[in-house]
């Protein structure tokens, strides 16, 4: 890959960067993006009527609802998040509505409670949490006849619990086709396709929108992954796909709504028929608001990390990197999870509806070594996936450790493949947690801050600038199973944000010419 064909990724990244404008200021007001020079104001700051609605709504589809009612599956949820997907025995697994509307709700759907925006805009929280509350995430699935739903390409509403029906028949041929024929996309009775419309993210965010499609999907497969390994259907994600194509088959345009991720859902080995004639969607969709920008830096990077045809997917994924395991330099602790027979019994569809987002910490408290040991092993293990590698990650993980029983205070490097961590540099940071987390005092009270970091020269040379989009999502998807792991251990976590170059910096020089993609921090709540 030459140096000129991943520029864009490079440039896009130093233009999306966070950095300090004024600690003392509320919220975003604190925080500026890009070239200081070209910096205005938000469009949300400026303009409240442009704000999009939280919803794609199809208008005339017939809906299908799926039951309700979450049985417990008998899979302990730390169980369930450390599944890599392949481990569900049998050659033929078929899910059924059940397992889609399952997937849905505990995915995207809605939670009881609400919240208030400064518009007066009352609004549910999701299952799965988002950037800023902007939910910007659709579900869409492409399936085969199943035992209780017919054939077709449905979308996900969250508004009425639904699966619309977009396109009637079996059309997985199409998405086999777009996939260069992946063997797990070719065996799945079922396919997900995750999209993200980017205005939705963008009205507040920017271009840096962008980063928080990956983001967020990260977190939404951490919940799709689990529940599916509680139901013990095996589930691959898959993340080289011809992007026109597969936006061709959901019918959404490819730049404001665009494929993110699919997963391959279930195994049967029976042959998939051809795919019935798919022409262009003409379906009346509710407008997301009265106007819209487009940033072209969003669109540019998406078109640049596009793929377009099967020998080119195939060519793509035969780059797949395992990237060497970094050599320790410093002091070893290895990490000691708790048994499987002491693990918290309860279910993944439990931890989902109790998840929240913790910004109170208890300091006067530590959290034990074997929960930080567990909640570390088991986020980390990985993916079945057409691109990442299971207990390879592309992307390091630094941790802040203000409170571990038996744990320094300091900066440590997390040695998956040892299941150790390294002592890089000792000391008590909470003040320098604070201020790298955009100045945001509860990532200095948090026990344990964990920053995902990036070669990223590296990684576009291996899979060009959409390798991109995987740094971005492999960090949060990590990250969304350790969050969901806290409330297993009684504990809890939030996902953040941070000035990127001080991360770096802050890190350095074990960090030098490594990029900041993701942070989460957690502990014990106050």
């Amino acid at each position: 890959m030459s140096n000129d064909d991943v520029q864009r990724a490079m440039a896009f990244h130093d233009a999306t960067k966070y950095y300090a404008l004024d600690d003392a200021a509320p919220g975003d007001e604190r925080i500026g993006i890009g070239d200081p020079a070209a910096r205005t104001p938000a469009i949300w700051q400026r303009d409240a009527s442009m704000k999009p609605i939280l919803y794609k709504v199809y208008e005339t589809p017939p809906s299908v609802e799926p039951p309700r009612d979450l049985p417990a599956t008998g899979a302990p949820a730390l169980e369930a998040l450390a599944a890599v997907g392949s481990e569900a025995a049998g050659p033929r697994v078929v899910p059924d509505r059940a397992l889609l509307g399952r997937i849905g709700l505990l995915t995207n759907g809605e939670l009881d409670r609400t919240y208030t925006t400064r518009d007066g805009r009352v609004n549910h929280y999701r299952t799965a949490g988002g950037t800023g509350a902007r939910y910007h995430l659709e579900l869409y699935f492409v399936c085969a006849d199943l035992p209780d739903l017919d054939a077709g390409v449905y979308h996900y509403s969250p508004l009425d619990h639904g699966l619309r029906l977009l396109r009637a028949g079996d059309h997985r041929a199409a998405l086999a086709a777009a996939t260069g024929d992946e063997p797990s996309i070719a065996a799945a009775p079922v396919v997900l396709a995750v999209t993200s419309t980017f205005w939705r993210n963008s009205w507040r965010y920017r271009e840096r929108a962008y980063r928080h499609a990956y983001w967020d999907a990260g977190t939404s497969l951490s919940h799709v992954l689990a529940v599916a390994a509680s139901a013990r259907v095996p589930a691959a994600l898959v993340l080289g796909f011809a992007d026109p194509l597969v936006a061709a088959l959901l019918g959404v345009d490819g730049e404001r709504e665009a494929a993110v991720a699919l997963v391959a859902l279930g195994r049967d080995y029976a042959p998939v028929p051809p795919a019935p004639a798919a022409g262009p969607l003409d379906l009346p969709v509710r407008p997301l608001s009265p106007a819209e920008v487009t940033w072209h830096a969003i669109t540019d990077l998406h078109r640049a990390s596009s793929l377009g045809s099967g020998a080119e997917i195939a060519r793509w994924r035969s780059r797949r990197w395992r990237r060497p395991d970094p050599e320790p330099t410093g002091e070893l602790v290895e990490l000691r999870p708790l048994p499987a027979e002491r693990l918290d019994p309860r279910g993944v569809e439990e931890i989902i509806l109790r998840r929240r987002s913790t910004r109170n910490y208890d300091t006067g408290v530590e959290i034990g070594f074997e929960a930080f040991s567990t909640l570390l092993e088991r986020s980390t293990r990985g993916t079945a996936s057409d691109a990442l590698t299971p207990g390879a990650p592309l992307t390091d993980l630094y941790l802040i450790v203000n409170a571990v029983e038996g744990l320094r205070p300091g900066v440590y490097l997390h040695h998956p493949g040892r299941s150790a961590v390294e002592l890089v540099r000792a000391g008590e940071f909470r003040e320098r947690a604070t201020r790298i987390a955009a100045a945001q005092r509860y990532a200095g009270d948090a026990h344990v801050n964990l920053y995902y970091l990036a070669d990223l020269p590296a990684i576009l040379g291996h899979y060009g600038n959409r390798g991109y989009r995987l740094a971005q999502l492999e960090g949060a998807l990590h990250a969304g199973k350790l969050h969901l792991g806290t409330h297993a251990l009684g504990l809890g976590a939030v996902g953040s944000t941070s000035f990127d170059d001080e991360v770096v910096e802050f890190f350095s020089p074990h960090a030098e010419g490594k990029a900041y993609m993701f942070v989460t921090v957690f502990g014990k709540r106050r």
